[in-house]
């Protein structure tokens, strides 16, 4: 719970004035990129940047939608939905392949964390098109 709260106020600081940022994104990374490095609990370390993103993702969404005119808004809408199609069969892809590959245990702490790690590069090469419309 602690941590959530913390990263929801991480999320509001950090894009106070509806000011996303690429820099936001990089220091993000760079708060996961020092939660490995501890060398602790790396699985959650990857959760927290998984949710990072995804919360991101959504209030840049939001933002940008309210930017823009209706026209413009149902086009983002479709280019969303059909982002969403993507996302889902590429998460699709990455556990399977990491499956495949045999490294890890299925559902162990390393497994997820490998998984997770490249769904929120994913959502997060969603987030920076979007700040590059903004």
């Amino acid at each position: 719970m602690i941590q959530k709260t913390f990263f929801l106020l991480f999320i509001l600081v950090s894009i106070h004035c509806n000011s996303q940022t690429l820099e936001t994104v990089y220091k993000m990374k760079s708060s996961y990129q020092s939660c490995l490095n501890k060398g602790g609990d790396m699985r959650n370390c990857a959760v927290i940047y998984y949710n990072q993103s995804d919360s991101l993702l959504n209030v840049v969404y939001k933002n940008l939608k309210n930017k823009i005119s209706s026209k413009e808004q149902s086009k983002l809408k479709k280019e969303q939905l059909e982002w969403l199609k993507k996302r889902d069969q590429f998460f699709e892809k990455v556990y399977s392949d990491t499956k495949k590959e045999g490294n890890f245990r299925e559902g162990s702490s390393d497994f997820d964390m490998i998984v997770l790690d490249q769904e929120a590069a994913f959502v997060f090469g969603r987030v920076k098109e979007l700040i590059n419309k903004s």
